[in-house]
């Protein structure tokens, strides 16, 4: 008996000795300050804690159920648009640049908008520095790192009104969208009878001048032929090439396939198959057939300030996708408000090019626990993105395409174009993304593999038009799954576009100038610990630089990026290299001492 008293002392105490040592480790993550707002008593915790260690701690102030997140705020009670689609908004008034929140401090009861102590050109200052993080046609990043003081408390803003934005979106955020049928001629029918994919296939060279066209065709010219018959082979397998440099059997009676030529890049009889799809583990690219009628693709993400990766999405993928839902909110996933940056950007036309393909979604409040759990706001915005974004859409079809992202990641074109043309492919279906972080030219070992879509049956009937649950790989835990798979006589499998060397999209982490980095800090959810935003030092621009500098990461790690050359296949998407001056700094290392790209 006494053996097991000592025996659960000494537990007890590990217990105790644990526990303080764990508290040690995070006392400087605001965790417990964050605990403290809805129960003060945690305050007096902290003091008998703190007497252990002596340590200077910011001191917390007494905080009652009332300093939590602002209330809500309610749609506006305009009357929803009565026509589909999203046109232009008639009668806007004059857009005006919405001041910045402040840099959250959740033990601070937030101040009201103060408007008469700031020196106006310094204010004009801030904002151009802070809500145009991503446009380096507006500052030249430094080359040279400078000895500058922090400048967290500089771009620290005052906290805005949000009444402005509110009245310029209208009934914006209510209106719905009809989808149109797609009739694009992705596909040629020849006079042998084969089907080809256009941008897949060769294409047939002019005839020759008289008297050269019973010639004996050279390797060249055989190789641009666009239809070839050749006999059925067993052993003939990926794209139908003939080979001219041995002479052929003379083909046996039967059967004759015709075939198209593939560029290169492309396979399959149709060559429409590209190779991100081909080098996958889809279980059935035997049984892969074109559509009659070509599904539209819907896709779903939600926006920050993320404006040049939007750019990219938007050209890479205009030409696959018939409908981006955009959602925004007015809080940050912190839970502090935030001016609608993206809705004065699609206001003022930067996004004409794309408009009639954007969906406007706005979520006015923030969850309820997402202060005190971030995961919970993280989710969330991706729930109500699908449900909202989802019900307004008219003439959905139960085969169209779900397609549902980050901001930061951007699936390359012909595996969306893929799924859109063609039947036979099973679901769930993920992608493999190139990762980077800081920009294009710190990629990082292997891939990023994300669970990204499914078609608009499925998601309704197994996930519940729950975008967040696509996302988490449980499709089979689902209580509507076997009922699906018994309606649609389809055995779900799902797989992925694209391969760990083969990718179908790319994934840019952080991938902002310092002063939008800095943004990311201030703005990033209380769950993912820890929370470098917190930390002040880690807000600091000179200390940002020398991370994109380096490539090192904020608890001070450097880790090993394998060979990158600009030059290489899926470096980055086609609209940034064609447009290299204005996403250099994502390009090549703004502060490195040569650059790969200029040839430096």
């Amino acid at each position: 008996m006494r053996r097991h008293r000592v025996f659960l002392l000494c537990t007890v105490g590990l217990c105790v000795i644990s526990f303080l040592h764990y508290y040690k480790a995070l006392h400087y993550v605001s965790l417990l300050r964050e605990l403290s707002a809805p129960y003060p008593n945690i305050k007096s915790f902290i003091m008998v804690t703190g007497f252990f260690w002596r340590e200077r701690a910011t001191p917390l102030t007494s905080a009652s159920p009332e300093q939590g997140p602002p209330p809500a705020l309610r749609p506006s009670a305009t009357r929803s648009h009565a026509g589909g689609g999203v046109g232009r908004i008639e009668g806007e008034p004059e857009l005006k640049m919405a001041v910045e929140p402040k840099a959250p401090q959740p033990w601070v009861k937030p101040e009201e908008p103060q408007h008469n102590d700031v020196d106006p050109a310094e204010k004009e200052n801030v904002k151009l520095k802070v809500w145009h993080p991503s446009s380096p046609a507006r500052q030249r990043p430094d080359f040279s790192r400078q000895n500058l003081p922090s400048m967290a408390v500089k771009l620290e803003p005052k906290q805005v009104s949000t009444s402005d934005s509110i009245r310029l979106l209208g009934d914006l955020h209510k209106r719905t969208f009809t989808l149109q049928e797609d009739n694009t001629q992705h596909f040629v029918s020849t006079k042998a009878g084969a089907r080809c994919f256009r941008q897949g296939t060769e294409v047939a060279p002019p005839r020759d001048e008289a008297g050269m066209g019973k010639s004996r065709p050279t390797m060249s010219g055989a190789l641009q032929r666009k239809i070839l018959q050749v006999s059925e082979d067993l052993n003939t397998g990926g794209k139908a090439v003939e080979e001219l440099s041995a002479p052929r059997a003379k083909p046996k009676r039967g059967k004759r396939l015709v075939k198209c030529v593939c560029r290169p890049g492309w396979h399959g009889p149709y060559c429409g198959v590209p190779t991100m799809v081909y080098h996958s583990n889809l279980p059935t690219k035997e049984r892969l057939i074109p559509r009659e009628k070509l599904r539209r693709v819907i896709n779903a993400i939600n926006v920050n300030h993320e404006f040049d990766l939007l750019h990219v999405r938007f050209h890479e993928l205009a030409n696959a996708v018939d409908l981006f839902l955009v959602c925004e909110s007015n809080f940050t996933a912190y839970g502090e408000r935030r001016p609608l940056s993206f809705l004065r950007l699609l206001l003022n036309g930067t996004y004409d090019y794309v408009r009639h393909k954007i969906l406007y979604v706005f979520l006015d409040h923030f969850p309820e626990g997402g202060r005190q759990d971030g995961w919970i706001a993280d989710d969330y915005l991706r729930t109500f993105l699908t449900r909202d974004g989802m019900s307004r859409i008219r003439g959905l079809r139960p085969d169209d395409v779900f397609l549902i992202n980050d901001a930061d990641e951007i699936p390359a074109q012909e595996g969306i174009l893929f799924l859109k043309l063609f039947d036979g492919w099973t679901e769930p279906f993920a992608i493999h993304m190139r990762k980077s972080l800081y920009g294009f030219f710190w990629k990082q070992l292997g891939s990023l593999e994300v669970v990204s879509g499914c078609t608009v049956r499925m998601l309704k009937d197994v996930y519940d038009n729950d975008g967040i649950r696509l996302r988490r790989r449980e499709y089979y835990t689902m209580s509507g799954f076997r009922k699906y798979e018994n309606d649609t006589g389809h055995i779900l499998v799902q797989w992925s576009l694209g391969s760990p060397f083969h990718f179908a999209g790319w994934h840019c982490s952080w991938c902002f100038t310092p002063e939008g980095i800095h943004l990311k800090l201030v703005s990033a959810q209380n769950g993912d610990f820890p929370r470098w935003g917190d930390y002040e030092d880690k807000r600091d621009l000179n200390y940002i630089r020398e991370l994109i500098r380096t490539g090192g990461w904020f608890d001070g790690s450097v880790q090993e990026y394998p060979p990158s050359d600009p030059k290489e296949h899926m470096y980055a998407p086609k609209h940034m290299i064609d447009h290299y001056k204005h996403y250099h700094y994502l390009l090549e290392n703004p502060y490195a001492k040569h650059s790969a790209l200029s040839g430096g």
